[in-house]
């Protein structure tokens, strides 16, 4: 079998289009870091092609350094081998690799670079990174329909044109006040006098006819109920009525998003504070910590014969100090038709170039497949996506054919050009796909099919690292992960400009997911033992000096060792352990928040301790004073706790959220009945889940460890043993009855530290409430409502406990906070 020609890395290079390109080298560095690849510069070929480049160095030092020199690889794997043997190929199979490798070639020292990177396509990324900016549509707002300006991006090229369905004045309104218009007409004024210009805009919750159940349908989705058991809660005492799936569904997207527009109105807010106080502190920037990691959740829709699930990934990131999940992005596009997408990219006007493209060597024109980063499908997951477009034909013959002989009917004309026109498309979908671009075939269960399909998880991955980074205040960032292999690939690229102006570090981390209890208390005590030694040992230390001490006496590197040969090798697989990462791990001493036997490595430092880092081997000591402080401040903060409590939250409080194979996500999957059926809708409700984990859910948080902890145990400490002395003077006691008799003893409190709730917004100062009133305060304030002919009259605080006020939901749901800081805001609410 003959193989494909040999292209160059001009004829196939990716496109660059917007402000990333993944396609250069990763190494920051490397000279040529975010500096793409210059073929021409660096063809020098045929006769004398030695001498020329000589030449060409000595009067061009970029030539010399090797600015913008590339190769290019077959990439390796077995899952990208193709055999062509369809159209011009056809009884002449040609055998072909479905990827390509970027090697680096700038000069560093005597040597090539050789970082290896992966090609990707940069327009894939931004369809994905548009796709979860917008949240799948919910926070994309209304658009122009003659040329689709969207009106949330540019609202100043938008003019009111008047209301429509304005209420009676006497219905609901106090007398002399101006009602609420139920919808606004909007002309968008570049477009104006073409169709589509004009449209309404209306608040989604006034085509309710029923809203009383709106809060408690939002209360019973994040205590875990089932879909089928909130059906049966909201129905009436007699049975009457109760609501049907398709009404709650519709609540359930809608709640997705109000609230999501809601948390952006509030991020937006918060980010404007944020960056006034740095400006009134002084500040160089505002130093943010994220913890990002996957959780992985099951869908059954293949085969039940077979028993399986698919897993699908979601990316959390969450902020370190508060807890705070800023997003959780599934890699599944619920947004699109399979079916249409194929027929768009490889059955329209456009089909031979989105299938081959003609290259030009030195023995002529040849053709070739597209490589999976040059195809318009290269942000999907192309096997589920050809096979879904193949069973919803095939699953709409089954269906008709079924009614006509349930009815006892032969098919009518239409019905028979509709099944046999519909038949021959998916056959030509199996051809193009088994002998064109010889995917694995993936089995499907014939239940009826939904929109959607998987996307590459390396996509999803970088969009959601690059939605993220607009999120958060502007200033330094420390992103803390495990070791996926993905994130190598995107990290370097996403966050360029903050690494380049020293305002980014990586850290990565790794412990021991299947460790017993029993061996994660004894980890733990043997971890407060040793440190409750050292300070005994220097008491002269603050418990935060005497943590970095203690852990920078017991920081050891991490590697692998082999029992036959000895030899060392790193714990970390292929792409983490590139020439553009550090080789040196270290082994974290610290075991807390169960991640156990920790092990940290720094891809990406600040320059000012990187070099020094990456000079050293995977099992040097590091010698370095100031290096070593470093490090160990780094690997007391290395933590993705807040994700794994936020993973293991909605693992035990959403009913259809199950994890596939036990505790790690690496154990293979297993069928779980009942599992999600429709990702969409798993996709809202984890939506509607986050926001009310960080708005409307008290928790007690355990701050990771941080510089003004007092003890590794967590902060307050300092206040536990103020309590324990106070308990000693007789102040802190409780009364516990005697048993079989009428009296009672004075017994010490047991709990020293008291716990305080909160929510991650408040935390994070998202959401500020309202402080509860002392006594004396609550006091005065009674005595002033109770005081004859006072002149206010206001309500005594019912707090009794310190924990401050939620958001009230009930003006949070029906605000149009998708326009929040638009002329629309004030509009809608009748302003």
């Amino acid at each position: 079998m003959k193989s494909l020609k040999n292209l160059t890395l001009a004829q196939i290079y990716p496109r660059v289009s917007g402000d990333t390109n993944f396609n250069c080298c990763g190494d920051p560095d490397c000279g040529n870091y975010g500096i793409e690849p210059a073929p021409t510069r660096h063809a020098f070929v045929g006769r004398g092609a030695s001498e020329k480049r000589l030449r060409a160095a000595m009067a061009d030092p970029k030539i010399a350094r090797g600015v913008g020199r590339y190769k290019i690889e077959a990439e390796s794997g077995d899952n990208l081998h193709r055999v062509t043997d369809a159209f011009e190929f056809a009884g002449d199979p040609c055998a072909w690799n479905d990827g390509r490798v970027l090697v680096c070639q700038h000069l560093r020292g005597n040597s090539e670079c050789g970082v290896r990177t992966r090609l990707i396509s940069n327009e894939a990324y931004e369809e994905e990174r548009n796709r979860l900016w917008v949240q799948n549509g919910a926070l994309e707002g209304p658009i122009c329909g003659n040329c689709g300006t969207a009106y949330l991006e540019k609202p100043e090229e938008f003019i009111f044109n008047g209301a429509n369905g304005k209420p009676s004045r006497k219905v609901g309104h106090k007398k002399g006040s101006v009602p609420r218009a139920r919808s606004v007409r909007v002309i968008h004024k570049p477009c104006k006098g073409l169709p589509g210009a004009r449209f309404t805009v209306s608040s989604e919750h006034r085509r309710q006819k029923k809203r009383d159940e709106n809060i408690e349908i939002l209360s019973l989705l994040a205590n875990g109920t089932g879909l089928h058991d909130i059906r049966r809660i909201l129905r009436t005492p007699r049975g009457e009525t109760e609501p049907g799936m398709s009404r709650l569904y519709d609540r359930i997207f809608w709640l997705e998003r109000t609230l999501l527009a809601y948390e952006q109105a509030q991020l937006a807010e918060w980010r404007k504070r944020v960056e006034r106080q740095r400006i009134k502190d002084g500040k160089p920037y505002i130093h943010t910590r994220i913890a990002h990691d996957d959780i992985v959740v099951g869908v059954n829709w293949q085969t039940k014969i077979d028993r399986k699930i698919t897993q699908l990934n979601c990316s959390v990131s969450a902020d370190i100090r508060s807890g705070y999940v800023f997003r959780c992005d599934v890699d599944f596009d619920p947004t699109i038709d399979p079916l249409e997408v194929i027929e768009d990219a490889y059955f329209g006007v456009a089909r031979d170039s989105a299938l081959r493209k003609q290259y030009r060597n030195s023995d002529g024109i040849f053709t070739a497949p597209l490589l999976h980063f040059q195809r318009p499908t290269a942000r999907f997951d192309e096997p589920a996506l050809f096979t879904a477009a193949e069973m919803r034909l095939h699953h709409f013959v089954w269906r008709t054919a079924k009614a006509f002989e349930a009815a006892g009917e032969a098919l009518s004309p239409e019905a028979h050009m509709a099944t046999q026109a519909a038949s021959t498309r998916a056959d030509e979908i199996e051809h193009l796909r088994e002998h064109w671009f010889n995917f694995v075939k993936h089995e499907r269960d014939s239940r009826n099919a939904f929109d959607g399909v998987m996307t590459r998880d390396t996509y999803t991955k970088a969009a959601s690292l690059a939605c993220l980074k607009w999120m958060i205040p502007s200033g330094k960032l420390t992103l803390v992960g495990e070791r996926e292999g993905q994130m190598a690939r995107v990290v370097p690229h996403i966050f360029r400009e903050e690494i380049l102006a020293d305002r980014f570090e990586w850290a990565i981390i790794g412990f021991t997911k299947d460790a017993s209890i029993d061996h994660i208390r004894e980890k733990q005590a043997e971890f407060s033992e040793s440190l409750a030694e050292w300070r005994k040992i220097h008491p002269d230390l603050t418990p935060w000096d005497a943590l970095q001490s203690w852990t920078s006496a017991n920081l050891r590197p991490a590697y692998r060792t082999d029992p036959n040969d000895q030899s060392k090798s790193p714990i970390v697989g292929p792409n983490l352990a590139s020439a553009a990462f550090p080789r040196l791990w270290v082994k974290s001493p610290i075991q807390t928040a169960n991640e156990i036997d920790k092990t940290v490595g720094f891809p990406i430092l600040s320059p000012r301790y990187r070099a020094a880092y990456r000079r050293l081997g995977i099992d040097d000591e590091i010698d370095d004073p100031d290096l070593r402080a470093a490090i160990t401040r780094r690997v007391i903060h290395a933590t993705i706790q807040p994700t794994s409590t936020f993973m293991n939250a909605i693992r035990e409080r959403v009913s259809i959220i199950q994890r596939a194979g036990g505790r790690s996500s690496r154990v293979g999957a297993k069928y779980i009945n009942g599992a999600a059926y429709n990702p969409r809708v798993l996709i809202a409700l984890m939506n509607i889940w986050r926001v009310h984990y960080n708005f409307f859910d008290w928790r007690p948080y355990q701050q990771p460890l941080e510089e003004e902890a007092s003890s590794p145990e967590g902060a307050g400490s300092d206040a536990g043993d103020e309590n324990v002395g106070v308990a000693e003077n007789g102040e802190q006691f409780r009364r516990l009855a005697v048993p079989g008799t009428d009296k009672a003893i004075l017994v010490p409190k047991r709990r020293t530290n008291k716990i305080v709730r909160t929510t991650p917004a408040m935390r994070m100062g998202v959401h500020q409430p309202s402080k509860p009133k002392d006594p004396e305060q609550e006091a005065g304030i009674t005595e002033e409502a109770e005081a004859p002919g006072g002149a206010s009259q206001k309500k005594q605080d019912r707090r009794r406990d310190d924990r401050p006020h939620l958001p009230d939901l009930a003006r949070i749901l029906y605000q149009p906070w998708l326009f929040h800081g638009t002329p629309m805001w004030a509009k809608l609410q009748g302003r």
